[in-house]
């Protein structure tokens, strides 16, 4: 089976779909090896439309760029990655971000809400990831 990404802005991302009993939408991943889990930050939480009361406060607040963020968890979440021999998902918990975007300036603000969105290590550790940025080649094989 082989997820296929793309390399957009220089660095590779994955389409997934995401869905809980009242959440259904997909979104652009960057795929971070750097990163331990997968997380949504804010535009890509808002633009799955996420119900406040899906979401349950993370034990503690997570570190990264643009500083320290409230972190919520979403329970139970299928993410679906689809491939060329059709779909692979798994059901996961996935972080959710929410800076304090009242403590940055507007130019650092604006910057904080376009981070994408992150796919962890939870996640591409499940595959051999392949990213050939000369190519364009961005791969997810298991």
């Amino acid at each position: 089976m082989t997820v296929r990404g793309l390399v957009r802005d220089g660095a590779p991302y994955f389409h997934v779909w995401i869905r809980t009993a009242s959440v259904r939408g997909a979104v652009w991943l960057l795929a971070d090896t750097g990163a331990p889990r997968t997380t949504l930050l804010e535009t890509g939480a808002e633009s799955l439309h996420i119900p406040p009361d899906n979401l349950e406060p993370a034990p503690s607040p997570m570190v990264g760029i643009g500083g320290v963020t409230r972190c919520s968890i979403l329970r139970n979440a299928e993410i679906r990655l689809q491939s060329d021999e059709g779909d692979w998902s798994v059901l996961h918990d996935l972080l959710v971000t929410q800076h304090n975007l009242l403590t940055f300036w507007p130019a650092v603000r604006a910057r904080v809400l376009n981070l994408p969105s992150i796919l962890g290590r939870d996640i591409i550790d499940r595959f051999r990831f392949t990213y050939e940025r000369a190519t364009g080649v961005v791969s997810l094989e298991g």
